[in-house]
């Protein structure tokens, strides 16, 4: 799936399995309980996207740009990043689980723990 814009879309509960996304953007897009499995994002852009409940098992994602995401019980499984850019991004409550992060570009503004 290549050159195509989804803008403002709410995925609900949907299973993308083995989907090549190429070069597509997401725009204000919420994706609820969505599991993607064998999924490759290819010179993807996520702006303002919301991920609420998602398991990414066995995503590629290559070149890819996350700008205001926010990532909210979202489960990384089996995940690799490369050439990556994370800007303006949340992290609640996600579990990274055989993870690999190559040629990431992180932007950190604000860190907080909360020790319980």
């Amino acid at each position: 799936m290549g050159g195509v814009a989804f803008d403002g879309v709410v995925f609900d509960g949907v299973v993308f399995d083995g989907v090549v996304f190429d070069g597509v953007a997401f725009d204000g897009v919420v994706f609820d309980g969505v599991v993607f499995d064998g999924v490759a994002f290819d010179g993807v852009a996520f702006d303002g996207v919301a991920f609420d409940g998602v398991v990414f098992d066995g995503v590629v994602f290559d070149g890819v740009v996350f700008d205001g995401v926010v990532f909210d019980g979202v489960v990384f499984d089996g995940v690799v990043f490369d050439g990556v850019v994370f800007d303006g991004v949340a992290f609640n409550g996600v579990v990274f689980d055989g993870v690999v992060f190559d040629g990431i570009n992180f932007r950190i503004d604000k860190l907080l723990f909360f020790l319980v």
